[in-house]
């Protein structure tokens, strides 16, 4: 079981580190007052745990952050934090009041231990999360659509931009994936350089 603990130690050190953006305060508290840190970061995938989604925008940050160094090394701090914590706001609630994930209390808990919430406002995901920060937050127009499109081709509406992302949405996009599929997925292979010479005729 991960650190609760110490996961919400390192969000608060982040949030202070944006805190004086604002707006920033009252999205935490409207997010937290209704699930941010107990939400799962999916229904069956990556962290579907209570406080999964917490884990989940605290390891993004924390590798946004690094590749800011490398990549970005003159965009804003705040603005690095801010996208990379609240890209997945959606996972809370809609904006409106609905809840998005609904816990499963049946049989099939195991294999899917919570169910998207039929009530909540059909709106893609990113959109949804730009549109609950931006209700608190005056976002830039690279910030805007770095939490807007941060789920990169793995949706329809990258069409709206993929010949013109901006340096952040592609960030934040790596550093959700590496996150997500890397950090926090559970891997029954070893990624080694003996492994990929193993099975290079499986790969390629």
């Amino acid at each position: 079981m991960p650190d609760m603990t110490k996961t919400k130690e390192d969000y608060a050190a982040l949030m202070a580190r944006i805190n004086n953006r604002a707006g920033v305060k009252e999205l935490a508290a409207y997010l937290e007052k209704h699930g941010f840190f107990t939400a799962p970061a999916s229904t069956k995938y990556h962290l579907c745990i209570e406080g999964g989604l917490l884990i989940h925008s605290v390891n993004v940050a924390k590798l946004a952050l690094e590749l800011k160094e490398k990549l970005m090394p003159d965009k804003s701090e705040e603005s690095i934090i801010l996208c990379a914590l609240f890209h997945d706001a959606h996972k809370v609630t809609d904006g409106f009041n609905h809840n998005t994930y609904d816990k499963n209390t049946t049989a099939t808990s195991d294999k899917q231990p919570y169910f998207w919430n039929t009530k909540q406002l059909g709106y893609g995901g990113g959109h949804k999360s730009a549109l609950i920060v931006s209700k608190f937050v005056d976002l830039t127009q690279d910030e805007l659509q770095a939490i807007a499109y941060h789920d990169g081709p793995f949706v329809p509406a990258w069409e709206d931009i993929k010949s013109d992302p901006y340096p952040l949405t592609l960030m934040l996009h790596y550093a959700d994936m590496w996150s997500t599929f890397v950090v926090e997925k559970p891997r029954n292979r070893n990624y080694t350089a003996k492994f990929v010479e193993d099975t290079k005729t499986e790969l390629f």
